[in-house]
């Protein structure tokens, strides 16, 4: 997992940082890098199953985060308490997507190549 490039996604969902996360994760991998996307804080909504309007920044993210799973095989995972924090937790996630634990982000960051975090 030392190749890997985790994209830590935990931006507001009203600006263009949590989009850019998801379209930063789905271009390494077209470049033969090995990602992950992980979804915390209001991100964390980006892993529903029904993604939220961005506004401007929504245009194609919701295809961008399907071509991220089919296509590139990248992992896309839910952090739990973020859910939970917006009141979130239980809905249906997005297919693809993973819920894990705090604990299991910071490992999953400590034990990358490197953490990308917007």
């Amino acid at each position: 997992m030392a190749d890997d490039i985790v994209v830590l996604a935990r931006s507001r969902l009203s600006g263009e940082r949590a989009a850019l996360a998801v379209r930063v994760a789905l271009a390494l991998p077209l470049g033969g890098i090995s990602t992950r996307l992980i979804l915390v804080d209001s991100a964390s909504a980006l892993g529903l199953e029904a993604v939220p309007d961005l506004s401007l920044w929504s245009g194609g993210l919701d295809r961008e985060l399907e071509a991220l799973v089919t296509e590139e095989g990248a992992a896309v995972l839910v952090e739990q308490e973020s859910l939970e924090e917006l009141g979130l937790a239980g809905r249906p996630l997005r297919a693809g997507a993973a819920l894990v634990g705090r604990d299991q982000v910071a490992a999953f960051c400590g034990a990358a190549g490197s953490c990308l975090v917007l």
